[in-house]
């Protein structure tokens, strides 16, 4: 009570989306200069920014209203799932929310391609990328890198605006130049230098944003084009038996023959007396494209003949979970020896055949994976149209890709194949399962354990609101892994991160009885604790932060995840829980 009549005040609750878990009194009364406070407990009931409203009508009549949003997430680990069939001449498909069965209510969303998109899955492929979650530097170029390409397709599955598209490409820009170093080379997480191929591949990015009307500032190109220039000035020898062979050498070298900064002397010389020593395909490829750039179709043809040699191999052989210092896989080197073959105008490989692998459904993907096979996807489509087809009856206008979101309820859509030929039709999911998987993982291992600061194990059932806990991950790796790490955990509600700033700045004194490895970058977010972890060996690593009790409730907990960036399948996963916090 701050001023007015005293006695009666009459109070409602409405709520939409959560529950009230308790009653709510009709009916309080106040005294002068009284406070009250009502503990009005709230259950989620499903995904979203829900609206509660608080009414109070004073002793003196007047009305105070006051409206919250409460945001409802699930944090659990998202899977996406892909369907590809064939829509023969005559049939119809119905693209309704049965494509979210088996995922939590709110939680899915779908997108459907029809036609020569569907093949290669190109929207499921960009939705992916779109909802990548980490942003390291090889990461922020691949998820803006297809948008110069699929801008069309982007705006079909709702994305952006064309406008939109424009800007998140420049956003995407500025971001990569933020950790540019003042040598022109680009760091992972931060300005570093010295990963040739990741310079590379981001100066790749720009080249191909500045053809396409995008401003790239010219000091930043320049250098960027200058240190690939010196670094191959510089590159030392290298064989069939040295480490690395090559590949990010082969990288710049086309980059540099696109700028028109490349030594024609130095491409024929490694297209003639080194082809037999690049590392991979990729390589292969680019040098026969830097070749192309310069008119040397015949030595190109060499090279992406090799190139393709060289896919068919490493796709028939088992992948080794071995360092790449080229963030690749053999999958992804076929689409982009296919990318930059069609690119070159080759008619050296077998287009089919590389093909073939492309089209593979349901495997995690990672970005590198996503991003050559939309660029290949991008070189071997000329028509995105899909005759006879229609939506609801009607001819579709632009690429037919449709995009359907769990929370927005809408109506079904009928997808016909009024044509007399046979059509793909490729449907990608993506959602928080109903039933979580147990613990488990491919490769690794990983457990998540809570202390007290002292180092005394403890229970999350029950944690006092205000307690100070240390959440200690600990990943096994199963035999020897080499890869980069992505280490994601996920918060309950109960908890929050607490001075993140303690261990990243080494004040733990208190906390010695921890041993924890070193991390290329450490995020501490309001809903998640992620590092990004470099490991070449078989034994077992642990990481840690500290958290603080909050408001008192019960409150699922979502799993903790490893993963292998680029190799996603290499992961592991926690159970999921429940965790209380009391008074």
């Amino acid at each position: 009570h701050a001023k007015g009549p005293t006695g009666t005040l009459g109070l409602s609750l409405q709520a939409d989306g959560v529950a009230l878990a308790g009653g709510v009194p009709p009916q309080l009364t106040i005294s002068e200069g009284e406070t009250l406070r009502l503990r009005l407990p709230l259950g989620a009931v499903g995904v979203g920014d829900h609206r509660v409203t608080v009414a109070l009508t004073t002793p003196g009549g007047d009305v105070l209203t006051k409206d919250l949003t409460i945001p409802v997430r699930m944090n659990d680990p998202e899977v996406s799932r892909m369907s590809r069939f064939t829509l023969a001449a005559g049939e119809n498909f119905v693209f309704n929310d049965q494509v979210f069965a088996g995922l939590e209510a709110g939680t899915g969303s779908a997108v459907l391609s029809v036609g020569p998109l569907a093949r290669f899955d190109a929207p499921g492929l960009l939705a992916t990328l779109d909802r990548y979650p980490y942003g390291c530097t090889e990461q922020l170029t691949s998820r803006a890198l297809p948008l110069l390409y699929f801008d069309s397709v982007a705006r079909a599955m709702g994305m952006a605006e064309a406008e939109q598209t424009q800007t998140r490409i420049d956003q995407a820009i500025t971001r990569i130049l933020a950790r540019q170093s003042r040598n022109g080379a680009f760091g992972l997480w931060r300005a570093d230098s010295g990963d040739l191929w990741l310079d590379a591949y981001v100066t790749d990015f720009l080249s191909r944003a500045r053809a396409r009307g995008h401003a790239v500032p010219d000091q930043a190109f320049e250098s960027a084009v200058d240190n690939l220039l010196n670094r191959v000035n510089a590159y030392p020898d290298f064989d069939a038996n040295t480490g690395g062979r090559g590949q990010d050498l082969a990288y710049a070298l086309m980059v540099l023959a696109r700028e028109g900064a490349a030594s024609i002397g130095d491409l024929r010389y490694y297209a003639d007396e080194k082809a037999g020593d690049f590392g991979s395909a990729m390589a292969a490829a680019q040098l026969g494209a830097a070749l192309a750039f310069y008119g040397e179709q015949s030595r190109a043809d060499v090279m992406f003949a090799r190139a393709g040699r060289m896919v068919e191999a490493r796709l028939n052989a088992e992948e080794q979970n071995l360092w790449r210092a080229d963030y690749g896989t053999s999958y992804r080197d076929a689409a982009a020896v296919l990318t930059l073959a069609v690119e070159a105008g080759s008619t050296a490989i077998d287009r089919d055949r590389l093909s073939a692998p492309l089209a593979r459904a349901g495997q995690r993907v990672s970005t590198q994976e996503a991003v050559w096979t939309l660029m290949a996807t991008n070189a071997l489509i000329d028509d995105l149209s899909s005759a006879g087809i229609t939506v609801d009856g009607q001819a579709p206008e632009g690429p037919l890709v449709r995009f359907r979101d769990a929370q927005t309820g809408a109506d079904p859509i009928l997808i016909a194949n009024g044509g007399d030929r046979d059509t793909e039709l490729t449907v990608t999911t993506f959602g928080v399962p109903e039933v979580p998987e147990p613990a488990g993982g491919n490769g690794y291992a990983i457990r998540r354990e809570y202390y007290a600061l002292d180092g005394t194990p403890r229970s999350l059932d029950g944690v006092k609101s205000g307690d100070r806990l240390v959440t200690v991950l600990t990943i096994v790796p199963f035999g020897r892994q080499e890869a980069r790490l992505m280490v994601d955990d996920p918060l309950p509600a109960g908890l929050e991160i607490d001075n993140p700033n303690l261990l990243q700045s080494g004040d733990i004194g208190a906390l010695d009885w921890l041993e924890t490895t070193w991390t290329q970058s450490e995020e501490f977010r309001s809903d998640r604790f992620l590092a990004a972890v470099d490991r070449r060996t078989d034994q077992p690593f642990s990481l840690a932060y500290i958290v603080r009790a909050v408001s008192p409730g019960s409150y699922h907990h979502p799993a903790a995840v490893v993963e292998d960036m680029y190799r996603p399948q290499m992961r592991a996963w926690t159970d999921t829980g429940r965790m209380s916090v009391t008074e």
